[in-house]
């Protein structure tokens, strides 16, 4: 390289190393393959249709309830309940909670048993409909409620702020008030959101369920560190900006002081490859499987929460493993053609045979 010192390494693709190294990808593969619990014929899926109205429902009530209850609520309720209906609720949130999972779980079991009108709408076969009395039915109920409550008020919220800043505006530029104009355009604001949102909140929490199922893990536990994840991956992403590059190297885990020279793709064998970097690895780790480059998947995963080559697939960067035997196989390559590693530093690269007795030690310092 320019910048720095690399590694020579002769071509070594062989039968023998062609043979070793499928044989440790493959060992990766039935590895993860044999963590999973069930398998992909035996997931149970939930009825995508409902979910997504269900979540347009929620977000709906709490436009209806928050932050008063709407006048057209009373009205509805004594027409079609022949009740009363309170004019102000104490915790609405709470209440579209409550009256929401009791609404759910009675759609599940009509779902369930095909009664009208759900016989008429195409769904999943019943082998493979998830079941809504099991734990995992009762806990994506209770989970998609949760969603469905915090993402209407976060829109509730969204859409006073609108309404006070647009009925401003317009009553500084046309003069009086326009609270009708302002009313109506944050119900269609309200209404929009509702509707683009659901789709895609129903999407992922069908992904979070396949996985749940595929980890052994229960949905909520596995949601909730999906959202720290994210949100920890924001915040040190605000680091680095902040901070430089020494905060993005602490979210990288390892730094990327260390490459290889030399090297095409037809000198080693393609399992030795990494899909991202499209280079030899340094340092691999497995992933679902599949091996990458450290620094390069951990990067991949922060920023997506996917895996990098499996669509659709959910992915934490606590789920990669080191791949010590690959990266041994690795070195051993490069003593054999006498070669060092690089250093981008610009100072005395440490030789392969000098780091031969432990993989941590060819490890870059900061």
């Amino acid at each position: 390289g320019d910048d720095g010192r690399a590694i020579a390494v002769a071509p070594m693709l062989d039968d023998h190393v062609q043979q070793e190294a499928s044989a440790l990808a493959l060992k990766h593969r039935h590895a993860f393959e044999r963590s999973r619990k069930p398998t992909p014929e035996a997931l149970k899926v939930p009825f995508e249709v409902l979910e997504t109205a269900y979540q347009s429902a929620s977000q709906i009530m709490m436009a209806l309830l928050v932050p008063r209850v709407h006048p057209w609520v009373p009205v509805m309720s004594r027409w079609l309940l022949r009740r009363e209906y309170p004019s102000v609720l104490v915790a609405p949130s709470l209440a579209v909670f409550i009256s929401g999972v009791y609404a759910k779980l009675t759609l599940d079991v009509s779902n369930l048993l095909r009664l009208p009108p759900f016989c008429w709408v195409p769904g999943p076969t019943l082998p493979n409909l998830l079941h809504p009395l099991s734990p995992r039915g009762l806990e994506l109920n209770v989970v998609g409620s949760i969603v469905g409550v915090c993402i209407g008020r976060g829109v509730v919220a969204i859409r006073q702020g609108l309404c006070f800043s647009l009925g401003s505006s317009l009553a500084s530029l046309l003069g009086g008030e326009c609270g009708c104009m302002c009313h109506l355009a944050a119900v269609v604001l309200h209404i929009a959101a509702s509707f683009k949102l659901s789709p895609m909140i129903a999407a992922e929490m069908s992904l979070a369920l396949r996985e749940a199922q595929f980890q052994g893990r229960l949905l909520m536990p596995l949601v909730i560190s999906r959202l720290l994840g994210t949100c920890m991956t924001k915040v040190l992403e605000l680091a680095s900006c902040s901070w430089g590059r020494a905060a993005e190297e602490l979210c990288l885990g390892r730094t990327e002081a260390l490459w290889w020279d030399g090297v095409t793709d037809d000198d080693v064998p393609r399992e030795l490859i990494c899909p991202i970097t499209g280079s030899l690895f340094v340092h691999p780790v497995a992933l679902h499987g599949m091996l990458f480059e450290e620094a390069a998947a951990r990067k991949w995963v922060q920023a997506t929460g996917r895996h990098p080559v499996l669509q659709n697939e959910w992915c934490h960067t606590g789920e990669l493993l080191r791949a010590v035997d690959v990266e041994a196989l690795i070195r051993r390559l490069a003593v054999e053609a006498g070669g060092f590693f690089g250093a981008r530093d610009g100072g005395q690269a440490p030789t392969v045979a000098d780091c031969h007795d432990t993989p941590s030690a060819i490890a870059p310092r900061f």
